[in-house]
């Protein structure tokens, strides 16, 4: 990836975020009775969720991958030590982050601070916070087996569960396929061989997980392109059918669905994610992130990113450049895989 690629990328990510949690928890319905479409930045009294959030302020989702990747960079590898640690220094550093942490994280968090083992604290751990890290441990791998390592690094912590590792490792792997080809039928197939790999962990011989596969419903939706026609159509189709709660395959399986339904329209992927119902602002997020690695840029408006990042003092082309840094080095086999 491109220095602009990578900046590119943490914008999509701040920017799905940002924009979609203003419906983040809200039914389809009470959206839908609210709102035609969202085309613009919200204002707390205007949203449905986090009125007690500031304009366009981002959430957990785009500030734990910032503190991943600042300490990843910092210490030139991924490890799950590195990981716990920072994903503790984010919990005591942010201001009010029981705003918006999700249940599993808080659990294991708060088992580490009080002394828990690192491998065991995350064994309950289902929920979308494994898999809306995987951006910061895909931008700090460099190859497919460096990116299954790191994935897994990141989630250990917290989400030590196949069902967590399946939609990390089949969001990642998508993200890698993306960087090597357009091809879709490619993508999907390298996506589902994630999924699988997750699945099975850590066994690799026995599937454990006890939730729907990711891998067969991103398989349906790819095999059914003309069961929907509109926005609406495969919206409420995601919301009522296959649910977009905080479980890790919903959330995979939401983002998936809106990056193939709008492919390198990150704008409208955001957009129809707020526009969704559930945890928005994960999927927003997640399939932003999707669609731009797929486009190799995004297409969001000058303004949009400058809100997002004037309002929460970002500056991520220093932090492109400084991932760019870590990679090249890291290629050229000059720090730890």
């Amino acid at each position: 990836m491109k220095q602009e690629e990578i900046q590119a990328l943490l914008e999509a990510l701040a920017v799905g975020d940002s924009f979609a949690k203003c419906t983040e928890f809200a039914s389809r319905g009470q959206i839908t009775k609210h709102f035609e479409e969202i085309r613009e930045y919200l204002t707390p009294e205007e949203s449905l969720a986090h009125r007690d959030m500031a304009y366009a302020q981002i959430t957990d989702d785009t500030e734990q991958n910032l503190f991943l990747l600042e300490d990843y960079i910092k210490n030139g590898q991924v490890t799950p030590e590195i990981a716990a640690k920072s994903l503790l220094r984010w919990f005591t550093e942010t201001p009010e982050p029981l705003k918006y942490i999700g249940p599993s994280s808080l659990k294991a968090l708060s088992a580490i601070q009080n002394g828990a083992d690192l491998y065991q604290a995350g064994v309950t751990g289902t929920s979308c916070g494994g898999i809306m890290r995987a951006p910061a441990a895909f931008l700090c791998s460099t190859d497919l087996e460096d990116l299954e390592r790191n994935i897994i690094a990141t989630l250990l912590p917290t989400h030590n569960t196949a069902a967590a590792m399946e939609a990390a490792l089949g969001y990642g792997f998508a993200l890698y396929a993306m960087t090597e080809t357009k091809d879709l039928s490619m993508i999907l197939e390298l996506s589902c061989i994630g999924c699988r790999k997750g699945r099975l962990y850590p066994e690799k011989n026995t599937d454990n997980a006890c939730v729907p596969s990711c891998e067969s419903r991103i398989r349906f939706l790819y095999d059914h392109p003309c069961l929907f026609t509109t926005d609406s159509q495969l919206l409420d189709f995601l919301f009522y059918c296959f649910g977009t709660t905080i479980s890790s395959c919903d959330v995979f399986t939401a983002a998936f669905a809106l990056f193939l339904w709008c492919e390198e329209d990150v704008w409208k992927a955001v957009r129809l994610a707020a526009m969704l119902g559930g945890d928005t602002d994960t999927i927003g997020c997640l399939a932003a992130v999707l669609c731009c690695v797929y486009a190799g840029k995004h297409n969001l408006p000058k303004q949009v990113v400058a809100t997002v990042t004037e309002q929460n003092h970002l500056d991520f082309s220093d932090l492109a450049n400084r991932i760019n840094c870590f990679r090249s080095e890291k290629t050229k086999g000059k720090i730890g895989a």
